[in-house]
């Protein structure tokens, strides 16, 4: 599709606007008055040690968040996400501890085996015309079945032990940042680049914001579609690696219910769940704004189960905001 064509659709929806940027000082708002409130009852919240504690805790969601974000952009979901990252985690610990694979080839099978995965979703979807609810809800099981097949429902403990630098992706650091905050940094700057300067982010846009309006005008809406999941695919195949690295081990169960905080940091960051608005920085600034919340509460002593409330609550009013702010410039 050419660039006239395009204009004259309204699809580059990557153009910086009034509106687009609301949803992103929004929460950016939030976060800083979250976080004064919670300076200002608990001082150590501040200290540069906690801060650290603060972005590696977000580090795992934010990851799975920007895969998240091109999904949901496009009008889709993915519920499968948790279970990526386990089955990914398996495969690569399993070529570790029973094969003697090295490191890098096994965290590199790990990208891979979540990579393939989205595709799978993506074909299903694309070729099966399955509303990807549906689709995702159905892999999450199968996926899922898979891991604790492989290992027979049972951890893998010490992988150190076979490769003892596999735990520089988990609990290692450079100068004194740790190396999951330098991952979901590169993770990051790599998904603003692709949404915001290749086709792939302006048909992710375009699909979300007008699916018929973009197959008309001459899109391979199916080829797009399986980039987006094979992406989402990729991001759970990172959060893999650095997940059974900062655990030591690689678990069938691990990440169960992530894909619901990595959804969570997506709408939380502006994303419309209707597809077609949001940004990768606003969903970088919901996964903080959840590991905020998360750390605050600790800090003032309140009961574990109290943080998935608000955040339940902090879902539900953003996607109230977000419906309320549609109906009015319908």
């Amino acid at each position: 599709m050419s660039n006239a064509a395009s204009q004259a659709l309204g699809l580059d929806l990557r153009r910086i606007t009034f509106g687009n940027v609301w949803q992103v000082i929004g929460p950016l708002a939030s976060l800083i008055i979250l976080s004064l409130l919670i300076w200002w009852a608990e001082p150590v919240f501040m200290s540069p040690q906690n801060l650290l504690n603060v972005a590696r805790q977000a580090s795992l969601t934010a990851i799975l968040a920007t895969g998240m974000t091109f999904v949901i952009l496009t009008g889709g979901i993915d519920l499968s996400v948790g279970s990526m990252v386990a089955l990914s985690s398996v495969c690569g610990g399993l070529l570790m501890w029973e094969f003697g694979w090295p490191m890098w080839p096994a965290v590199l099978v790990m990208v891979v085996v979540g990579g393939l995965l989205g595709l799978i979703n993506g074909a299903i979807v694309t070729l099966g015309r399955i509303p990807p609810f549906i689709v995702t809800l159905g892999t999450m099981q199968i996926f899922r079945g898979a891991a604790l097949q492989l290992t027979d429902g049972k951890p893998i403990f010490d992988l150190t032990a076979f490769q003892p630098s596999f735990s520089m992706w988990g609990t290692g650091d450079l100068g004194g940042i740790p190396a999951p905050v330098i991952i979901t940094l590169v993770v990051f700057v790599a998904g603003w680049l692709i949404l915001r300067y290749t086709r792939l982010g302006l048909y992710t846009y375009a699909i979300g914001g007008n699916e018929q309006a973009t197959r008309f005008s001459g899109v391979q809406i199916n080829r797009y579609k399986l980039g987006v999941y094979g992406l989402m695919g990729v991001t759970a195949g990172v959060a893999a690696v650095m997940w059974s690295s900062r655990l030591n081990s690689t678990q069938p169960t691990v990440a169960t219910g992530e894909e619901l905080n990595a959804i969570a940091a997506v709408v939380i960051g502006g994303t419309s769940l209707f597809g077609g608005e949001g940004s990768i920085v606003g969903t970088l600034i919901g996964a903080l704004l959840m590991a905020v919340i998360r750390n605050g509460l600790t800090l003032l002593h309140v009961p574990s189960f109290y943080q998935q409330m608000v955040i339940g609550a902090v879902v539900v009013l953003a996607v109230l905001i977000d419906r309320l702010r549609r109906r009015e410039t319908a």
